[in-house]
C-alpha cells in the first residue's frame, strides 16, 4: 500500500509505484499484511532516484524493513544511502526468518533527502536456511516487456499477467509459451479464456474444500485441468477421475499435467464425456467459442469434431465402489455445459447419487427449460443439504453435502 501523504501514485511499465516528494518523510510503502508460516524467506524491494540532487552520498534516503505486529516487531532492516542510487534503479534483497506465524509488512521509509520512485509490490519467496537465493529471485521476476520476442498472448494480456504476478503468481516465458504458477500449480496460458478461469479457481476458491478423511474426486468437465490439479494438491485427495470429451482441450489438460509431475499421478484423465448413454458422434464447435463453452450438444455451425460419450452410471459405478471400499468419501465437481441434467438422472436411477458425499455444480440454463430445480430435487430426496448460489441470470452454481437425514 502507498502513503499518498508523502507522494503520488504512478504507473511505470505496468508497475504501480509511489513518487515521493522532496522534504516529505515517513513510510512510503507499507503492507501488504501477508500471513507467513514459520520458515526462511527473502523479499525484494525496488526503488530509484526520481532525480539527482546535491545530497551527500552518505545521507540515508530510504530504509527498508520487514515488520510484524504493526511495526512493533522488526525482523530485518537495511538503510539505503544516496550513493547507492547514483547509478540507476536499485533492487534490494532482504532475507529473514520467523519461528512463529505472523502477519508481515514489507515497508519502505523515506527521509525526504531526494524524491524516490518506489515499486509497491515486493516479491517474497520461501527459501532454505542456507539457500543461494539470487537465482530464485531472478526466476520470480516479472518478464521484461521490453525484451522481445514474447508470446503474443503475453503482449496482449500483459496487464492481466502483471495483476496475477502482484497477487503472488510466478510468470515465466518458456519458448513460445507463458507458464503461470499459483499455489504450487503450474499451467500454460495460451488463449485469453485461460485467464478467465484463474480468478474463479485460485482467488475466489470456488472449488476449495477441506476434509479430515481420505477422498476420491470425480471431475466431470476437466477443461484444461486447473481444478483437477488444485484437487490433487490436497493431501486428503488420493485420486481424481477427470472427464473431457474434446480432443484439443484434453491435450491441453495433459500438457498442464506434464508441468506438475508430483501430483499428475493422482489424476486419471479420460478423453470422453459423460451423459446418460453411450455414443460416438460428431458435433460442431463454433469458431468463436472458447474451450469453457464447448458442449457435447455442439453448435449449429462451426468445425466438426468427433467425440465419445459414455453413460455416467456405468463409468462411475466401479470408481465409486472401489473408493468406498477403500474407506474414501466421494466428492463430485460438475461443470459440463448442460450434460449435468442427464447425468443426474442416470445417477439417481442407478442408485449412485446417494453414494456421493458432496457436489460442487455449475449448471447451465438450457433450451429444454431445465433449471436447478431438476438437479436439486434428487439431492433433496437423498438427504443433501444444499447451498444454492444461483443468480437471476446466467449460469448457476450450488454446493450440496449429504447430511444423512432422510438419506436412502
Amino acid at each position: 500500500m502507498l502513503n499518498l501523504e508523502i507522494g503520488s501514485s504512478k504507473v511505470v511499465d505496468g508497475k504501480t509505484c509511489i513518487l515521493t516528494r522532496s522534504g516529505a518523510g515517513g513510510h512510503a510503502v507499507y503492507g501488504p499484511y501477508v500471513q507467513l508460516q514459520p520458515g526462511h524467506y527473502v523479499v525484494e524491494f525496488s526503488l530509484a532516484a526520481a532525480e539527482q540532487t546535491a545530497s551527500d552520498d552518505d545521507d540515508v534516503c530510504a530504509t527498508v524493513d520487514i515488520a510484524a505486529d504493526f511495526g512493533r516487531l522488526i525482523f530485518a532492516r537495511e538503510e539505503i544511502t544516496v550513493s547507492r542510487l547514483r547509478t540507476g534503479p536499485l533492487r534490494i534483497t532482504v532475507a529473514f526468518h520467523t519461528n512463529e506465524p505472523h502477519t508481515f509488512e514489507f515497508r519502505v521509509g523515506v527521509s525526504g533527502h531526494l524524491p524516490l520512485l518506489i515499486e509497491e509490490y515486493c516479491p517474497v519467496i520461501p527459501i532454505n536456511a542456507n539457500a543461494e537465493y539470487a537465482a530464485l529471485l531472478d526466476a520470480s521476476h516479472f518478464p521484461d516487456v521490453t525484451v522481445l520476442p514474447k508470446p503474443a498472448i503475453f503482449l496482449e494480456q500483459v496487464a492481466d499477467f502483471r495483476r496475477l504476478y502482484e497477487n503472488g503468481a510466478t510468470i515465466r516465458i518458456v519458448a513460445d509459451d507463458v507458464v503461470v504458477t499459483i499455489d504450487g500449480v503450474s499451467f500454460f496460458v495460451r488463449i485469453s479464456d485461460d485467464l478467465r478461469f484463474i480468478d474463479e479457481i485460485f482467488f475466489r476458491s470456488t472449488y476449495n474444500f477441506s476434509l479430515a478423511r481420505e477422498c476420491c474426486v470425480i471431475d466431470i468437465g476437466m477443461n484444461i485441468g486447473l481444478v483437477a490439479m488444485t484437487f490433487a494438491r490436497k493431501n486428503e485427495v488420493k485420486e481424481v477421475h477427470s472427464f473431457e470429451p474434446f480432443q484439443g482441450t484434453y491435450r491441453r489438460a495433459c500438457a498442464n499435467l506434464s508441468l506438475n509431475p508430483e501430483i499428475a499421478g493422482k489424476i486419471i484423465a479420460s478423453n470422453f464425456g459423460l451423459a446418460d448413454h453411450d455414443e460416438e458422434t460428431t458435433v460442431y464447435i463454433h469458431d468463436t467459442s472458447d474451450s469453457g463453452a464447448f458442449s457435447i450438444r455442439g453448435s449449429e455451425v462451426g468445425t466438426p469434431e468427433p467425440i465419445s460419450v459414455r453413460d455416467a452410471a456405468t463409468v462411475l459405478r466401479p470408481i465409486i465402489e472401489n473408493a468406498r471400499s477403500a474407506g474414501r468419501d466421494i466428492i463430485a465437481k460438475v461443470d459440463c455445459e448442460g450434460s449435468e441434467f442427464p447425468i443426474f438422472e442416470t445417477l439417481e436411477a442407478s442408485g449412485l447419487i446417494h453414494q456421493i458425499s458432496a457436489f460442487m455444480v455449475e449448471w447451465h440454463r438450457s433450451m429444454d427449460g431445465n433449471t436447478q430445480a431438476d438437479l436439486l430435487a434428487p439431492l433433496l430426496r437423498h438427504g443433501f443439504l444444499i447451498f444454492d448460489l444461483t443468480g437471476k441470470t446466467g449460469n448457476g452454481f450450488f454446493y450440496a453435502v449429504r447430511s444423512g437425514a432422510g438419506a436412502a
